[in-house]
């Protein structure tokens, strides 16, 4: 029967050797390197939200069950949930900065070349048509509507704005 937590040992960002051996990877394989790393990342991320999480909720804790020990279970199991959930790209922060360092490294295109792929470009200065105003005799006159509008009462008026209810 298998396991679905994944109970190989990893290294640990907290762990030098495992920082030494980090850095050995990437000098063969640079994006097995940075997936390690970005996730090692998210592990850590995962970790500091979760403490942060439990300061939160410190003044809620009985008296009864604060102690030095539970606090020190808690910092051990909430770092072994981090590097699952780290594991696993539940919130998929590594994988953002794994895309991230990755689009740095590829050089931008020039402008030239953004323009050319982007096709015939936009006028700076486009024709513009005259708008017709209106003359001074039909400023005189006012605005003319088709009907007149008759209300009757407040409740009338009000209606329209109301969804049609009186």
């Amino acid at each position: 029967m298998s396991s679905p937590i994944d109970t190989s040992s990893s290294k640990s960002y907290m762990d030098f050797s495992g920082l030494g051996e980090l850095r050995g990877k990437a000098q063969q394989n640079q994006d097995k390197a940075l997936k390690e790393s970005a996730q090692q990342f998210e592990g850590l991320f995962i970790q500091m939200m979760m403490k942060s999480m439990r300061e939160a909720n410190a003044p809620m804790k009985d008296e009864d069950n604060q102690s030095q020990a539970m606090e020190t279970f808690e910092g051990m199991f909430d770092k072994e949930i981090s590097l699952q959930m780290s594991k696993r790209g539940a919130m998929g922060v590594g994988a953002f900065m794994e895309r991230a360092v990755k689009q740095q490294g590829t050089p931008q295109p020039s402008t030239e070349a953004l323009l050319k792929a982007r096709g015939k470009g936009m006028p700076l200065n486009p024709k513009q048509e005259p708008v017709a105003l209106p003359s001074a005799a039909d400023l005189a006159k006012g605005i003319l509507m088709d009907k007149p509008a008759r209300i009757k009462s407040l409740q009338e008026f009000k209606m329209p704005f109301s969804g049609g209810v009186k």
